[in-house]
């Protein structure tokens, strides 16, 4: 039952960093260009550090629970200091501090703020191999680099997706114009995610017989539904993004609808992430 809810959280936590990450990476790029939608924007990212911030703290309250298997681990000081000054501590907190430096960068708009964003980001990124399978590899430094590349580059990628249906939804004149500069970026820097992927599950993974194990089995599951996203991508690029300097109204929704599909993949891939990360290991 606490598994369950641990994975639960964890894919809370990556959708709500993720997403609070990539709109300050997004802001970064394209504030500029930015009007009517850059209010709802900045909100999004208000509340999406908001929420991450919370089941931060939440997950971390959890975890003596989880360790002594009753409530009275919650109240066992002795427990919270081994946490606090444990890599699984030590992720939390900077996963915080990441949080709360992107939640700050959205309080205004200024060159500073945006440069705060992408520490911010950056710090988040980071976080995550502090902890798990990649904290205890022998080649950690390796992992925390393609981890943090790959976290950055998805964050860019899911992030940017609400801000773009936004701006198709309150800024027509622009949309074409946005969603063309975001491409150019994205079509160098998507690849890039399984590349980094891949890298990381050649050190992880003992051997191709792995492959078989639950933890194979999930990574599979993952490379199909980012496979997929690739080809939604690869629609909007093409076919739907140009479609949208005719500001025809059908080519407008059908652009929103296949921003909404990736969104929902990438959900489920994230659900994917959490549950093979939190419940598996690489090695059974």
């Amino acid at each position: 039952m606490l598994d369950s809810l641990v994975v639960v959280l964890r894919t809370a936590i990556f959708i709500s960093l993720l997403q609070s990450a990539g709109v300050a990476l997004f802001i970064s790029l394209f504030n500029r260009h930015l009007t009517i939608s850059k209010t709802p924007i900045y909100l999004l990212g208000k509340i999406s550090a908001l929420s991450g911030a919370t089941f931060i703290l939440v997950r971390y309250l959890l975890e003596p629970i989880r360790l002594t298997g009753s409530l009275s681990g919650f109240l066992d000081f002795s427990l919270h200091e081994f946490l606090i000054t444990s890599n699984f501590g030590f992720a939390q907190f900077l996963k915080l501090l990441g949080t709360i430096i992107v939640g700050a960068s959205f309080l205004q708009s200024s060159r500073l703020s945006r440069m705060a964003g992408i520490i911010g980001a950056c710090f988040i990124a980071a976080s995550f191999s502090l902890m798990g399978h990649v904290a205890a590899s022998e080649q950690q430094w390796v992992l925390a680099i393609l981890l943090t590349i790959h976290l950055l580059l998805a964050a860019f990628w899911f992030g940017a997706l609400i801000p773009l249906h936004l701006v198709c939804s309150q800024e027509k004149l622009i949309a074409a114009k946005l969603v063309k500069h975001f491409s150019k970026i994205a079509s160098f820097t998507v690849p890039l995610i399984p590349c980094a992927g891949l890298g990381i599950a050649l050190i992880l993974l003992p051997s191709l017989t792995s492959l078989k194990t639950p933890y194979g089995i999930l990574l599979i599951s993952k490379i199909i539904g980012f496979s997929a996203l690739i080809g939604i991508a690869a629609l909007n690029k093409f076919k739907l993004g140009p479609s949208l300097s005719t500001e025809n109204h059908h080519s407008i929704l059908i652009f929103k609808r296949a921003i909404s599909l990736e969104i929902l993949l990438i959900i489920i891939v994230l659900c994917i992430t959490a549950t093979m990360t939190t419940l598996y290991s690489p090695e059974t």
